[in-house]
């Protein structure tokens, strides 16, 4: 047993009336409730996790907040492997899981400061650390908030958690912690009165049906009044239910009402134009588990099935991320054609490189001038600065592990700012720069008139005579270069093209002589 374990934060219910801008927002998470002492795992009530020795090794020996958790729907395959008892674990289950890190109730100061000790403690691109640090992101406003909840229910989620900034960690249910979640509203028929276990002559719930015929049980919602003289048997009610379970019965039901104005027949009758969200039946995830599924603002890596290397997919990554990039990890089947040039092709073209593959491509990157790579460096960096937190090592990092890459920032050499954490502290997405345009493209070849001074568009377009672009003497000189390179590719492949032909044409004199001695 553990004490600790039973003073956990808890959150209370938000209502529209309580503006959450400027609040934390992460996903609402339907895993197990973890409480981690800095040697085992606890429930809510202080019992054991007997949780295999791989599972807890890289955790720091400090206690931390969180979840175990083993996808989107999925709470009843993660309830079955926590918490068996210690002679029916199964190790090989847990490289299922992840335990999901929201706070550190013994690290005290602001919820800030607690989640960049996290980030900083967890060392979550460590292949045997099967833990991550739940992302977050600053609010903007309740359109915001609306968004994100309908997209999490839509990918099958469970709601979003609100933290009030600057909030203490306390060990109570605290109005600085806020669930958010929708709930549905349909119509049961009564058909029965448990008693109360506690409060004698009571009821303790309402033995309801659906219209699908479906049974379960209407506790909670209840008044004194209520218990003591219940809805009578075959009256019809309303309820509240946040889900159903893999089984089809509501999840947290909660008694609202009684229905005068309707019948069970009127019910019945209304279910077969428009069926409740009750009576639709529940896609139930495979439970054979072969990955798990990211949350908001986080990405939470897949493991290769043969190495057990922690491994970024595209299907790994943030799903709230505008941009996505494929990781470069793992390996996938190109049907592009091969390139004629092969390795040795000298084109930078980005649809030239999407329509052709280069034998060295994976691991020779493409040839680019300083400008481009200057201009390329600085968006990565841009982008960067804004997603993500920065690396303590900063541009003197050394690590190429695509997690490390998709959790913290690294300014350039030259000077980039640094990450920003205003707006979002973890987001963990892979983001890549925008492709700069190539400078050999017509709409960017420019002519410089050497008399005048002016710089000028070769578009004879009349509408754009007013424009004028300049470039810096360096663009100029990496143009000048650009055109000097191309120029003796033309050369060698107009000799290519003689050589061929002069071959070609000593060919067909040979098959003629051949044909004449034939003849004669």
């Amino acid at each position: 047993m553990c004490s600790e374990a039973a003073k956990v934060l808890l959150a209370e219910t938000w209502s529209e009336d309580i503006d959450p801008t400027g609040w934390w927002m992460s996903e609402k998470l339907d895993g197990v409730r973890a409480y981690w002492n800095g040697k085992n795992f606890y429930s809510r009530q202080g019992n054991l996790f007997h949780a295999p020795d791989f599972f807890k090794a890289a955790l720091p020996k400090v206690p931390l907040d969180g979840e175990i958790w083993c996808g989107r729907g999925l709470f009843q395959k993660c309830v079955s492997i926590v918490k068996k008892q210690a002679n029916k674990v199964v190790p090989q289950d847990y490289k299922l899981l992840t335990y999901l890190i929201f706070d550190a109730p013994t690290q005290g100061g602001k919820y800030e400061d607690r989640v960049k000790w996290l980030q900083a403690n967890i060392p979550q691109d460590d292949d045997n650390c099967y833990a991550t640090v739940v992302g977050i992101k600053k609010c903007e406003g309740l359109a915001q908030l609306k968004q994100y909840l309908a997209d999490v229910n839509k990918a099958g989620g469970e709601g979003i958690m609100l933290r009030k900034p600057g909030s203490l960690y306390e060990h109570k249910r605290s109005t600085t912690l806020l669930k958010v979640k929708t709930f549905y509203d349909e119509e049961a028929h009564v058909i029965g009165h448990k008693p109360s276990k506690s409060l004698i002559g009571m009821t303790g719930a309402l033995e309801c049906e659906l219209p699908n015929g479906k049974r379960f049980d209407v506790g909670s919602g209840l008044t004194m009044d209520q218990r003591r003289k219940p809805p009578k048997i075959g009256s019809v009610i309303t309820f509240k239910f946040q889900e159903l379970s893999n089984s089809g019965s509501p999840r947290f039901p909660t008694f609202l009402r009684v229905r005068t104005d309707l019948t069970w027949n009127d019910v019945l009758e209304a279910a077969k134009t428009k069926k409740p969200v009750s009576v639709i039946q529940k896609v139930v995830p495979s439970a054979k588990l072969s990955k798990q599924h990211s949350i908001l603002f986080s990405v939470i890596p897949s493991r290769d099935a043969k190495t057990d290397k922690k491994i970024v997919t595209s299907d790994d990554e943030d799903e709230d991320a505008p941009s996505t990039s494929t990781s470069t990890s793992t390996k996938t089947n190109d049907s592009r054609p091969m390139c004629k040039f092969g390795a040795k092709c000298y084109r930078t073209n980005p649809d030239h490189l999407k329509q052709y593959q280069h034998s060295s491509s994976s691991t020779k990157p493409a040839k680019t001038t300083e400008a481009e790579s200057t201009n390329k460096t600085a968006k990565t960096a841009e982008a960067e600065s804004t997603t993500k937190p920065p690396c303590t090592f900063g541009a003197k990092c050394y690590r190429t592990s695509s997690i490390h890459l998709a959790t913290y920032s690294h300014p350039s050499k030259n000077g980039t700012k640094e990450a920003s954490e205003e707006d979002i502290l973890d987001t963990r997405e892979l983001v890549e720069a925008e492709e700069p345009a190539s400078p050999t493209t017509t709409d960017n070849l420019l002519v410089k008139d050497k008399n005048k001074g002016l710089t000028f568009d070769d578009d004879d377009d009349e509408s754009n005579d007013q424009e004028m672009v300049s470039r810096s003497k360096k663009d100029w000189t990496n143009l000048e270069n650009k055109c000097k390179e191309q120029s003796k590719r033309l050369a060698y492949l107009e000799e290519m093209f003689k050589t061929t032909k002069r071959s070609n044409s000593t060919t067909d004199n040979n098959e003629e002589s051949n044909k004449r001695m034939k003849t004669d």
